[in-house]
C-alpha cells in the first residue's frame, strides 16, 4: 500500500499531542535521564500504556482503532509520518480499510478492500511477518499518480496462524530504521492483535447470546402456535395485542427493554387455552356457568405451562395468569386488586379486551371503536386502573394504525413475536413511495418494512455498532422468512411459470444472510 499527502513528509522530533495528553501525568513515575529529552524506552512505555487505557474504555471499536493509530503515530522517537491506517481481515483473506490518518483520497478509495498478497500490506498478511520498506519499490502493488516517495511498515494483527488484520505505518522515504524499531513494532502487533482477538470475541458472545435468547423466544412461541391449531381467531388476536401493549407501553413510559419483553410476553396471556376442551374453547354460543369456570381456568393452565427462569417466561407467566384480573378486585383467578396486579398484567388485560370487543368472533359482532373506548372509559377504576385508561386513549391513534395493518394483511399474518414494525431512523437512505408498490397489500406492507430494514442496516453500520449489525441481521433474516413463505404460496395459487428457480433463490439469499 502506497502513501501521498499534499506536503512533503516530515520527521518529527518531539512528542506529539496525541501520546502527550494520555502520559503527561506518568513522566513522575517513570525515570528520563535527560529533562530535555524523552527517552525511546519510556516513549514505548508510555504509548503501550496509553493503548491498553484506550482498550479498556467504552468506545466503538472504529474510535478506538482510531485513537490507538493517533498514539502510535505520535511516538516523536519512530519519526513516522503523521499518516497510517489499521486494516481488519474478513473470511475472504482481505484486508478492509477501517480506519485510516491523513491519507490522500486516492489512497483511501483504492485501498478500501486489500487481497491478501497484494501490495505491501497483503503481502504482510499472507507471509505472516512485518514487513518494511525504505522506498516505493516493486512489492507496491497500488499507486496513483502524484503519489509522493515514501517507505513504511505493514504490521500483521495476529491470533496464532489467524490473520486478524494490520497496521501501515508511514515513514520519509530512504527512512534508516532506529534499533528499537523491530521491537516495537511486535509489540505494537500483540498489544493491537490482543485487543482486536477480545473486541471479537466478546461482540461474538453477545450475538451468541442473542441468538441463544431467540431460539428461547421461538420456543416459548410454539406454544402459542399449539393454540392456534384449536382456535384461528387466536392467531390474529394474539399478533394485533402483543403490539397494542408495545405502543401502551411506550405510552407510559416503560423502559426500552421492558417494551420490547412485554411485546414478546404478551403473545403467551392465552397460552393456557390449549388445556380447555374443544367443546368449551370452539363453542359458538355464550357458555354456561359451568363451561365459564371450565373457561376460566385458561390463566391458572397457563401459568403451569410457562414456569422457568428465563425473564421471557416469567413475564409470560405474570401476564397468563393476571391478564383476567381487574382493578376493583372482581377479576380472576386469584382476585388481585389494584397495583396487586403486576404492570404487564394491567397493560394487557385493557389491549385483551380491545382487541376482543373490536373483533368478530362466533358469538359476537365487531363492535365500533368509538363504541369499545367507550365501555373502556366506563370501566375505568373498575375493570381498569385509570392511569392505564388515559395512556391508551392517547395513544389511541397509533393502536388504530396497527390495526389497520393487520386488517390489510387478511389471512396473510407474520409470525408471533417477529417484530413485524417499521422503526425510526436517524437517516433515510431509501424511502419507500408509491411507485414501488406492486398492487398486492401484504406483499407491499412487507416491502415497506424491508426498505425501514435497509435503513436500519445501514445506519447502524455507519455507527459501527456491531452487535446491532447482528440484530438487524436476525431481523432480516425473519422478515425473509416470512416473506418468501407468503410470495411462494402466491406464486403457487397464480400458477408462476418461475416458481421452482425462484423458490432456489430464496434458499441462495436465506444462505448468505446466516453466513453473513
Amino acid at each position: 500500500m502506497n502513501s501521498d499527502s499534499k506536503e512533503p513528509i516530515a520527521r518529527t522530533s518531539g512528542p506529539r499531542h496525541a501520546l502527550d495528553r494520555r502520559v503527561e501525568d506518568r513522566r513522575t513515575a517513570i525515570p528520563v535521564a535527560d529533562e530535555t529529552e524523552v527517552s525511546p524506552e519510556w516513549e514505548t512505555r508510555a504509548a503501550i500504556s496509553a493503548i491498553l487505557d484506550i482498550t479498556l474504555g467504552h468506545g466503538s471499536f472504529r474510535d478506538q482503532l482510531r485513537e490507538i493509530l493517533d498514539v502510535v503515530i505520535s511516538v516523536s522517537w519512530l519519526k513516522v509520518a503523521d499518516q497510517g491506517a489499521i486494516f481488519v481481515a474478513n473470511s475472504r483473506n482481505e484486508l478492509i480499510l477501517t480506519v485510516e490518518h491523513n491519507l490522500a483520497p486516492q489512497l483511501v478509495d483504492l485501498c478500501s478492500k486489500v487481497r491478501f498478497g497484494q501490495c505491501l500490506c497483503g503481502k504482510a498478511a499472507e507471509r505472516k511477518e512485518i514487513l518494511f520498506k525504505g522506498c516505493v519499490d516493486s512489492d507496491h502493488d497500488i499507486s496513483f499518480e502524484g503519489m509522493q516517495p515514501h517507505g513504511h511498515y505493514s504490521i500483521p494483527l495476529m491470533d496464532h496462524d489467524n490473520v486478524l488484520g494490520a497496521i501501515v505505518l508511514y515513514t520519509a522515504d530512504c527512512h534508516e530504521p532506529h534499533q528499537e524499531e523491530k521491537y516495537f513494532m511486535e509489540l505494537l502487533g500483540l498489544t493491537l492483535s490482543s485487543f482486536i482477538l477480545n473486541r471479537s470475541l466478546k461482540c461474538r458472545a453477545e450475538v451468541s447470546k442473542m441468538r441463544l435468547q431467540r431460539a428461547q423466544e421461538e420456543m416459548v412461541q410454539k406454544l402459542v402456535a399449539a393454540s392456534e391449531f384449536k382456535d384461528k381467531d387466536t392467531g390474529t388476536h394474539i399478533r394485533r395485542m402483543s403490539q397494542f401493549a408495545r405502543v401502551l407501553a411506550e405510552e407510559l413510559g416503560l423502559e426500552p427493554d421492558q417494551v420490547a419483553l412485554i411485546e414478546s410476553a404478551a403473545p403467551m396471556h392465552d397460552v393456557g387455552k390449549v388445556g380447555i376442551p374443544d367443546d368449551v374453547l370452539l363453542k359458538t354460543g355464550r357458555l354456561t356457568a359451568e363451561e365459564l369456570a371450565i373457561m376460566q381456568q385458561h390463566p391458572v393452565i397457563g401459568g403451569e405451562l410457562l414456569k422457568g427462569d428465563h425473564p421471557l417466561l416469567q413475564a409470560s407467566r405474570e401476564i397468563a395468569l393476571t391478564h383476567h384480573e381487574r382493578w376493583d378486585g372482581k377479576g380472576y383467578p386469584k382476585g388481585l386488586a389494584g397495583t396487586d396486579i403486576p404492570l404487564f398484567g394491567r397493560i394487557c388485560s385493557l389491549v385483551d379486551v380491545f382487541d376482543a370487543l373490536t373483533s368478530v368472533r362466533p358469538y359476537k359482532e365487531a363492535w365500533s371503536v368509538e363504541r369499545a373506548l367507550g365501555h373502556i372509559k366506563d370501566e375505568s377504576g373498575s375493570s381498569f386502573e385509570p392511569r392505564m385508561v388515559k395512556a391508551f386513549e392517547s395513544c389511541l391513534p397509533e393502536i388504530l394504525k396497527i390495526k389497520e395493518f393487520y386488517d390489510r394483511l387478511g389471512g396473510h399474518n407474520a409470525p408471533v413475536g417477529t417484530r413485524m414494525h417499521l422503526l425510526p431512523v436517524e437517516q433515510e437512505y431509501f424511502q419507500w413511495n408509491s411507485s414501488l408498490e406492486v398492487g398486492v397489500d401484504f406483499v407491499d406492507l412487507q416491502h415497506e418494512y424491508l426498505v425501514n430494514l435497509i435503513d436500519r442496516m445501514r445506519w447502524v453500520v455507519i455507527r459501527s455498532e456491531t452487535v446491532e449489525v447482528a440484530e438487524t441481521l436476525l431481523d432480516m433474516n425473519v422478515y425473509a422468512e416470512i416473506h418468501f413463505r407468503e410470495e411462494e404460496e402466491l406464486m403457487r395459487d397464480v400458477g408462476y411459470p418461475g416458481f421452482e428457480a425462484h423458490c432456489k433463490q430464496h434458499e441462495v439469499f436465506m444462505q448468505s444472510v446466516s453466513t453473513f
